[in-house]
């Protein structure tokens, strides 16, 4: 692991100018989002669901452009961001295709525990296959966009390449959600100043998604080494 995250982070530190960059779009993304946020309130309404809907695509287009330089800047042929903006765009369908499917037990769970009351049994055991097969489905990614892999393909070549690397995606996983949850908890506190809490709020996506950027970077590392190239 300390392999891993010394790679990792000569890897953020090298592109750091480029991944910033990179970021910027996402993090103004973050204001409709935000303001969306604002109006809904508590409430769960249309409002609600078309910032979800906001954020969920922007995520899928953030992750597939990392994707992208992420193998550029390892072959040393990185490219200008706005190429790569785009070509995440591109994939952002087939991303959310194969999160969708990766993620389909846990979504099952959801809906049973606040839809239905006859099939509460169910949600457990679809809780703990959600987990395992989310973790088990880290690498489809890397497999959907760098080897032109369909979504069921993708993960299930992730099935192959994660074996063995199960313990390091749970440990990667947990250090990364306790961070962003730290960031979270302290860029989400109200104030009695708007205009402090809206900079306060950006300020924790813009760290937020740097954050993303280098776990994916250590995720990266973990599948190139699952094909042997641990350069």
């Amino acid at each position: 692991m300390n392999e891993i995250f010394t790679f990792a982070w000569q890897f953020f530190r090298n592109n750091f100018k480029y991944v910033a960059l990179l970021s910027v779009p996402f993090t103004l993304l973050a204001f409709p989002s935000y303001f969306i946020a604002q109006q809904a309130g508590n409430g769960i309404g249309y409002v609600t669901v078309i910032g979800l809907i906001v954020y969920i695509i922007g995520f899928a287009m953030y992750m597939s452009s990392l994707i992208f330089f992420m193998s550029q800047a390892y072959q040393g042929k990185l490219q200008p961001i706005k190429s790569n903006l785009i070509n995440g765009l591109v994939y952002t369908p087939l991303l959310m295709v194969t999160l969708l499917i990766a993620n389909s037990p846990l979504i099952a769970a959801g809906v049973i525990m606040f839809t239905s009351t006859s099939l509460q049994s169910l949600a457990l055991p679809l809780i703990i296959l959600g987990i395992y097969v989310s973790l088990r489905s880290t690498f489809a990614p890397f497999h959907l966009i760098l080897e032109s892999c369909k979504p069921l393909e993708s993960i299930k070549k992730s099935f192959s390449s994660t074996k063995g690397q199960v313990s390091k995606i749970v440990k990667v996983l947990l250090v990364f959600y306790l961070a962003t949850t730290v960031v979270e908890v302290v860029s989400t506190s109200n104030t009695n100043i708007e205009l402090f809490n809206t900079l306060m709020f950006f300020f924790g996506v813009a760290v937020t998604l740097l954050m993303t950027a280098f776990q994916q970077i250590v995720v990266f590392k973990m599948y190139i080494s699952s094909f042997g190239n641990t350069n």
